[in-house]
């Protein structure tokens, strides 16, 4: 009889692993803040939803993200909203297309652009850099993206001598005088550039409002305030582009709305996680530039959000 009963607890047990729902959740760099919020995230999920395991993956950077989704299953991803409109548009680095299945979830802290250089190195603003080495941000990034097309509007993009290394080494790269500076995207405070300013004196470069005019409508203006980096005792004028999690078609109705319900009413789990993640808003639900899974439609319209027909 304890024999039966035993196997009887065995299939128990055996049954709800196999049940259990794995999802990947491909994120940033283990360094980046965006890590770090994948990682709240994910454990805000599995509160909210027990049976549904989400593991967060490193990679090197958004275009990765958004090129995977071609083709993996139960996947979850993080990326900037213009770089998802280019790849449903197949533009730019996107131009094979095939991206017609991504959809959004929910929204997260947006990132925000960070100019580095030594305070020796004698650049004062932007156009300094030119005929200087420089490391525009991790290659595939959104933040070396956004680097390359503020340069091209200020027409110094092929007068800057940009080096290409995994931004992992950019740290290292400037305080080795191999360059000038980097670029990074992330929310402040930026772990890399808080590490690099504690040995290191740096200065933060600002967009002048000149320049910003150029990129307004692909851009957010953003200002880092003044003391957030140790020796940056001046407010930086710079840009910001959000970001949000995506997944695709191939994720089930009934997924994408248990974890998006698991996201929102476990807000206090990854709000904990970085002070930035405190700023997320469901407003910005509607402008994270791919259509709602209907799953995650599914809850937002059951809690009476209104969504923006484009995002139906």
């Amino acid at each position: 009889m304890k024999k039966t009963i035993a196997i009887i607890l065995l299939l128990i047990v055996a049954f709800a692993v196999s049940a259990e729902e794995k999802l990947a959740l491909k994120s940033a760099r283990q360094t980046s803040s965006y890590y770090a919020f994948s990682v709240g995230v994910a454990k805000a999920i599995m509160k909210g939803a027990p049976d549904i395991n989400i593991t967060v993956e490193s990679s090197a950077g958004s275009v990765e993200n958004i090129k995977v989704s071609r083709i993996r299953k139960s996947y979850l991803f993080t990326a900037p909203p213009l770089l998802i409109k280019s790849a449903i548009a197949s533009k730019g680095s996107f131009s094979e297309g095939g991206y017609g299945k991504i959809r959004s979830l929910w929204p997260l802290p947006g990132l925000v652009m960070h100019w580095v250089v030594r305070q020796d190195s004698g650049v004062m603003k932007l156009e300094d850099l030119v005929g200087k080495k420089f490391i525009p941000g991790g290659a595939g990034s959104a933040g070396a993206k956004i680097t390359m097309a503020v340069f091209k509007a200020m027409g110094i993009d092929r007068k800057v001598k940009l080096l290409t290394v995994d931004l992992s080494e950019g740290v290292k790269a400037v305080k080795n005088r191999m360059a000038v500076g980097f670029s990074t995207s992330s929310t402040p405070p930026s772990s890399m550039v808080t590490e690099i300013a504690s040995t290191t004196p740096i200065r933060l470069l600002s967009l002048p409002d000149r320049y910003y005019q150029l990129v307004k409508d692909k851009y957010n203006r953003t200002v880092i305030p003044a003391g957030l980096y140790k020796g940056v005792d001046y407010d930086v004028k710079t840009i910001s582009l959000a970001v949000a999690t995506y997944t695709t078609t191939d994720l089930s109705t009934e997924t994408a709305y248990r974890i998006t319900k698991a996201f929102w009413e476990n807000r206090a789990t990854w709000e904990q996680v970085h002070p930035a993640m405190k700023f997320i808003t469901m407003e910005d639900v509607n402008f994270m530039g791919a259509k709602l899974h209907p799953g995650a439609l599914r809850y937002y319209e059951e809690i009476g959000f209104k969504v923006a027909d484009s995002m139906k």
